[in-house]
């Protein structure tokens, strides 16, 4: 029993770690650039231990999409709202510390999810659509909270959630890609100063 949850554990580990090395270097690189051999050999693996996890590296970019891409939406943009009574302070605190926290290097490779979805939607409809179902989750996270900030009175009662949500998330998505092609985050702290001035307005009219 113990030899087969260790066999188990070491098999999720293996496929933990090709997760985390394929997202690294696609992030840097781009999906299309990245081959399964330099995965392997950045993990130390071989190609028979990435096709036991996956089938194909398209399994591997959808394995990303569902798994590691909406997991981080969810920890990055999603439940640090759960902390705010008014989560759409939360929302503007929370943007400007994941800007601050970020290493210039990180923030010029631009924000992976929007780097996918420029670079694979057009020629992967399976992608596309994956990575549309991370942008509606993400979406439906943060109207989940914004509706919990109207029922609080930080919101007007006639304030549409669900339109706010949309554009909170668009906002994200430009800034980033903003920065990525100006290389500034002085451009980007002014979009998140541009977002807090929005919603803020929102909040009182």
């Amino acid at each position: 029993m113990l030899s087969m949850k260790r066999r188990t554990r070491n098999k999720e580990k293996t496929r933990e770690t090709i997760l985390s090395i394929a997202f690294e270097e696609i992030y840097r690189r781009g999906f299309q650039a990245v081959s399964v051999q330099e995965i392997v050999d950045k993990a130390g693996l071989t190609k028979g231990a990435f096709f036991h996890h996956f089938s194909t590296k398209q399994a591997l970019g959808y394995a990303l999409v569902d798994e590691t891409l909406k997991r981080l939406v969810l920890d990055r943009w999603i439940r640090p709202l759960e902390d705010y009574e008014n989560p759409v302070e939360g929302i503007v605190d929370n943007l400007k510390k994941i800007i601050d926290a970020t290493p210039q290097e990180r923030l010029a490779l631009g924000c992976p999810l929007n780097n996918l979805i420029q670079e694979m939607s057009p020629v992967d409809p399976t992608f596309a659509a994956k990575l549309q179902g991370v942008l509606q989750f993400w979406i439906d996270g943060v109207e989940k909270y914004l509706a919990k900030a109207k029922v609080r009175g930080h919101l007007p009662r006639g304030a549409d959630v669900r339109r706010l949500a949309e554009f909170i998330v668009m906002n994200h998505e430009g800034a980033f890609g903003i920065s990525k092609s100006l290389k500034s985050r002085k451009v980007f702290l002014s979009l998140q100063a541009s977002l807090r001035d929005y919603v803020r307005f929102v909040a009182n009219h």
